[in-house]
């Protein structure tokens, strides 16, 4: 104290954070924070407002030990802009258990055939095509989380692990690494490496316990 930004509900803007900055300044004749991020209230799927009275609340540890941690964090932020209310349900958590899955199964898969790489080994102009693609990701979601867009940076990424990575590139390595053209493979091998080294990065923040996991797989060359 003090801090850059404080991050809190819209609904004690004026039983809590006023009376933060009228305190602060009060007494230390400074502000408490620059930047005050308001998010919604997380509402049931009928769009009510938990209470124990209703029974509707959501225990996060069961959640945590039915669908993981970082399904949970996922279906928290995704969809979640900022002053607006959301409603989380069950399926929303289990759709991302299944995309820490999805994760998991594309490190298995670029780990089994990249195993040995050479990272230094030169692109082709296709791969090439396919890194750059991923960098313009990277300055974008860069973007996103330096102005508080968490719920586009987590979408985006979600978007371009599942249908970009494992729908689109890793279908088409497929052939290619059981081809005849050597350097092509090389290529593709070192592309993997990189593309799942730097998604694990991106997703970090958002799903820390399987990208960790996944990190401490990795070579430690990359």
């Amino acid at each position: 104290h003090p801090t850059d930004i404080i991050e809190t509900g819209y609904d004690i803007l004026f039983f809590w954070v006023a009376r933060m900055i009228l305190m602060t300044g009060f007494t230390l004749d400074t502000i408490p924070f620059k930047t005050i991020y308001l998010h919604g209230l997380v509402r049931d799927a009928q769009g009510r407002k938990m209470s124990k009275s209703l029974g509707n609340n959501m225990d996060p540890l069961e959640v945590t030990a039915k669908y993981g941690a970082d399904a949970a964090r996922m279906a928290l932020v995704v969809g979640n802009t900022p002053g607006t209310d959301m409603r989380i349900a069950e399926d929303k958590i289990k759709g991302y258990k299944n995309f820490a899955n999805k994760l998991w199964n594309i490190a298995r898969f670029v780990l089994e055939q990249t195993e040995g790489v050479d990272t230094i080994t030169p692109l082709t102009e296709a791969d090439q095509v396919l890194r750059t693609e991923l960098d313009e990701i990277i300055a974008d979601v860069t973007k996103d989380m330096e102005e508080h867009r968490l719920y586009l940076a987590a979408e985006k990424l979600y978007h371009y692990a599942w249908h970009e990575l494992a729908d689109k590139i890793l279908e088409e390595s497929k052939p290619l690494l059981l081809g005849e053209d050597h350097a092509a493979q090389a290529s593709r091998r070192a592309l993997l490496l990189s593309l799942l080294t730097d998604t694990v990065k991106l997703l970090h923040p958002f799903m820390p316990f399987v990208t960790e996991e996944i990190w401490s797989s990795l070579p430690t060359s990359v």
